[in-house]
């Protein structure tokens, strides 16, 4: 962590130590009452000028961010400190360097090839080792994680025939890792993120745009969230976004293929539906419904096929150019806890139920309010009920309870 927070310092001291004007100038924001743009605005501009000067010098697009943030939950857990259910906001009670994050990026334009490489230096990074083959999941992870690495390419076929290979983030899910630029609307993560859907995948995806609104996806990969194959095995991960109009956009992506160690016969499926949609300038509505079974899952009781369900949605309003606010709600279930209490997951996913369960029903609604306090600085405040039909959720040390509440703030600072 210490390695991550000097990675901070030196990359903030060496972007102010240059100065140029190279950087595009941003739209500045409306006056705000709580606005910082005479003191933290002053630092962003110097950023961004260094920043504009590596860019031209090196010929590549450089992003990132720097996010810290704190989370209580109402059932105190202790003995471990963790919000049950939850996954890069499980840290009770503590102020928690969450990420540095960096991203270099290459136009394919330039050389014919394009690249992608993304790190991450703090607790998201130790998180992200652990959902993966990268990580022993028992032990402490370091502090530093490749995200995604990989390159692209376009063979000239028709419209173009884009060609990524690497390492690279899901195409499920309405929400995503924390990217630069683009917060998701609400801190926390929905269930429908942290069980019902992968994380990141490596293989090769190829792209193609049938026509302006519709384009398909496909490709083999080493599997659910696995940096190398756990069996002899290939899955296959694809999808298509369509877009009829400005106003409404579709991403329908499926996942399939076995992914339990040293198995080839028991068969994962996933499919996920993200509908985007905005009626007016400042409203975004997000609809998610995702679907999976998995045959012979480990589970609480023994082995079974598994199926589970999420229906989520999301409406985010831009009040004015600085104030947002966003609300989320959903409901997960898992018909036989194979996602949330199975051998598949990691310490029984955090939930502290005492019995072994046959299945789980969770849900949730967050509210969060978000400030732009300069065109860099975001703060956010949020507030989160969670439910569950099973007490699954920590009590203090040794009790579980079938509800908690939690409360969690957040500064995220975008270069």
């Amino acid at each position: 962590m210490k390695k991550a927070v000097m990675a901070v310092v030196l990359a903030v001291g060496f972007l102010l130590s240059l100065n140029s004007g190279f950087a595009q100038e941003p739209k500045p924001l409306a006056p705000g009452w709580l606005s910082l743009d005479s003191s933290v605005g002053v630092l962003d501009k110097q950023i961004e000028q260094g920043k504009g000067s590596i860019e031209k010098a090196l010929g590549i697009a450089i992003s990132g961010f720097v996010d810290a943030s704190y989370t209580g939950s109402s059932n105190r857990p202790r003995a471990p400190r963790n919000i049950s259910g939850r996954y890069f906001d499980k840290d009770h009670g503590k102020v928690v360097f969450n990420d540095f994050n960096l991203t270099l990026e290459k136009p394919e334009k330039d050389w014919g090839v394009g690249f992608k490489l993304v790190g991450d230096f703090g607790r998201t990074a130790e998180l992200l080792r652990e959902a993966t083959l990268w990580g022993t999941r028992l032990q402490d992870e370091p502090s530093a994680e490749l995200r995604e690495a990989f390159i692209t390419f376009t063979i000239p076929i028709g419209a173009g025939l884009q060609v990524k290979g690497g390492k690279f983030v899901t195409l499920m899910g309405t929400e995503v890792i924390p990217a630069p630029g683009s917060p998701n609307p609400n801190i926390s993560r929905s269930f429908a993120f942290n069980f019902a859907i992968p994380l990141t995948h490596t293989g090769v995806l190829f792209s193609y745009p049938v026509a302006s609104w519709l384009t398909l996806m496909g490709g083999p990969v080493t599997g659910w969230d696995n940096p190398r194959d756990n069996n002899s095995s290939p899955s296959f991960h694809g999808g298509l976004t369509f877009t009829p109009a400005e106003l409404f956009s579709l991403t329908s992506s499926i996942m399939v293929g076995p992914e339990q160690r040293h198995n080839i016969s028991n068969q994962r499926f996933t499919w996920s539906n993200v509908a985007t949609i905005k009626p007016t300038a400042p409203l975004t509505l997000f609809i998610e419904y995702t679907l999976g079974h998995e045959e012979n899952a480990p589970t609480p009781t023994g082995t079974d096929d598994s199926p589970w369900h999420a229906l989520a949605a999301i409406a985010s309003y831009d009040w004015t150019d600085r104030f947002n606010t966003a609300l989320r709600g959903e409901v997960f279930w898992d018909k036989e806890a194979a996602r949330t209490c199975g051998a598949l997951a990691f310490s029984c996913a955090g939930f502290a139920g005492t019995s072994p369960l046959n299945s789980l029903t969770l849900g949730e609604i967050t509210l969060t309010a978000a400030y732009k306090f300069t065109a860099k600085l975001l703060g956010r405040f949020e507030l989160r009920q969670d439910w569950a039909d099973e007490r699954v959720f920590q009590k203090r040390s040794s009790s579980a309870d079938k509800n908690q509440t939690t409360l969690a703030l957040q500064a995220i600072y975008t270069f």
